[in-house]
């Protein structure tokens, strides 16, 4: 009798590992691109790596014909923003330049156990449409969930995809 009972315990647990599994893998796209919608998922897919996250930031990023730079405080950093995952951010886009920008975070890979995708990427509302010179917007996200990984971001002007400057910024989620 106890050993019935052992074989069907470890059957149950397997079922529970393999709905897991199936559950991380139902929340991607059809690219196997993981966002922040896939919520609960995520978090077994990618374990925080230093065990915090969220929290809330803001950025005041100015782009100009060759390159972003932060403004206010920060003036003049460049090309490096850093945050906790699952935060929510607020960031403001200013076009300094004689042309216009956009702001685009990239895809990037992550290791990830079998079942759940490798590609992972930020939101489709933390991109920012190219403005005229001299126009500004805000926009809110929250950060995807995977950490300990460095995402690109770029100006998303197809103009500017020459420009070394508006190709090479990094998104640190800590």
């Amino acid at each position: 009798m106890t050993s019935t009972r052992s074989v069907l315990a470890l059957r149950a647990a397997l079922l529970v590992a393999s709905a897991a599994i199936f559950q991380c893998s139902s929340s991607t796209t059809a690219s196997s691109q993981l966002t922040v919608d896939a919520g609960a998922d995520a978090a077994y897919c990618y374990p925080d790596n230093d065990g915090i996250n969220g929290g809330d930031y803001t950025f005041d990023l100015v782009v100009t014909d060759t390159g972003f730079f932060a403004s206010g405080p920060d003036a003049g950093m460049k090309d490096i923003l850093s945050t906790q995952n699952d935060a929510q951010v607020t960031l403001t886009l200013t076009n300094k330049g004689t042309t216009p920008h956009g702001f685009k975070v990239g895809c990037t890979t992550a290791t990830a156990p079998a079942g759940c995708p490798t590609t992972v990427c930020f939101p489709a509302n933390s991109v920012i449409a190219p403005l005229a010179p001299g126009a500004s917007t805000t926009i809110t996200f929250d950060t995807p969930t995977p950490d300990g990984i460095i995402y690109p971001f770029t100006s998303n002007e197809p103009a500017d995809s020459d420009v070394h400057e508006l190709n090479d910024g990094q998104w640190s989620l800590m």
